[in-house]
């Protein structure tokens, strides 16, 4: 019980009054939240405004001797910055400095124009990737995955496309991204990957790479991983078979986390890591809801098809093909659609919180 306790205390501690740093050329704002809250950032004339969902924040109002913020004003479930005319903002996530919280960021600086004025952003442009394909079946039971990826892909696509996003297949057929010519297994699936994580390039906005999974002992459920090491012996199976299986997977698993040691060193992969493991939680909640299946946790693993991302990006195995259960239930066209709802709608609700239309 003091454990619980201390536990509460520090969280009160964190989630606090938001914290102003005055720095050369910019001011910047951090708000300590529970995981549990979402937020939206919005822009209306001289001021930002930063609407909370799941989190109330202590009213007060605190002027600011900066160049670039003028005041905050807490109240309810709104944070409101007034800025100077001529100040860009640029929102972000950090992983939190207590476990179950997280930081959202917004930085102020002198822009061009006033914050008001900007021009509204681009459409998001979201890459669904169908893992395996062509001579790669991927995970093989009461269905075989390449089918399974690609159908659930299509599927979300036109649900996504109907609401405004821009969607981009990493393919659209039975087939695989490596040269049809090209016999060496090896360098068939290392270009192939190569190609799928190529796509998650800066003028995306997410990448997902959608799979289904198998065990070696009778198992089901949906699981979600995003890029880092693996923190136990289950995500580092799913690494290796995901990376071609085999030889071919072990050392594309032991090239993939060396290159991950490089990018957690990175400060600006740190955030777009935190990003990705954002998408990774708002992706299971709501597949998990929409599929009725067991839920099974978000992990980080050293994921080949996610190591080049310069986005937020995820991978998520949608069921078991060799659960006698659960594998029946992925061949059925009305459990896929539900899959596929469960996804657009993870990939809607990410969008929705305004957090990446700052990047």
């Amino acid at each position: 019980m003091r454990r619980w306790i201390a536990l509460l205390l520090a969280l009160g501690a964190a989630l606090a009054s938001p914290r102003v740093g005055l720095h050369e050329g910019f001011t910047r704002v951090v708000l300590d939240l529970p995981e549990r809250a979402t937020y939206r950032v919005l822009e209306r004339e001289g001021v930002l405004l930063v609407r909370l969902s799941g989190y109330v924040l202590e009213p007060e109002r605190v002027a600011v001797k900066s160049p670039e913020l003028i005041e905050y004003q807490a109240k309810g479930s709104e944070l409101v910055l007034r800025v100077p005319p001529g100040v860009e903002a640029k929102a972000f996530v950090l992983e939190g400095t207590v476990p179950g919280t997280y930081r959202l960021v917004v930085d102020l600086r002198k822009g061009a124009a006033p914050v008001a004025k900007k021009p509204d952003p681009p459409k998001p442009v979201v890459v669904l990737d169908p893992g395996h394909g062509g001579p790669d079946p991927g995970a093989v039971g009461y269905v075989v995955e390449k089918e399974v990826t690609l159908d659930v892909a299509l599927r979300t696509k036109r649900i996504l496309e109907a609401r405004g996003v821009r969607v981009v297949l990493t393919r659209d057929r039975d087939a695989d991204l490596a040269p049809p010519g090209e016999k060496d297994l090896w360098k068939r699936k290392v270009m192939d990957l190569k190609k799928r994580a190529s796509m998650a390039d800066a003028k995306k906005t997410l990448f997902v790479s959608i799979h289904v999974n198998s065990a070696p002992r009778p198992a089901a459920g949906i699981e979600t991983y995003y890029l880092g090491r693996a923190i136990d012996p289950e995500a580092q199976r799913l690494a290796v078979w995901e990376n071609g299986g085999g030889e071919i997977g072990q050392r594309l698993t032991r090239e993939t986390e060396t290159l991950t040691d490089r990018v957690l060193k990175d400060l600006v992969a740190q955030a777009n890591l935190a990003f990705s493991a954002q998408l990774a939680r708002t992706l299971q909640a709501r597949l998990v809801r929409a599929a009725g299946s067991p839920d099974r946790g978000v992990h980080s693993a050293p994921l080949y098809v996610l190591r080049y991302a310069r986005i937020p990006a995820v991978l998520v195995e949608v069921g078991f093909a060799n659960h006698p259960t659960e594998g029946r239930r992925l061949a059925r066209p009305e459990h896929r659609q539900r899959l596929a709802e469960g996804i657009a709608e993870g990939i809607l609700r990410f969008l929705a919180n305004g957090a990446y239309a700052f990047k």
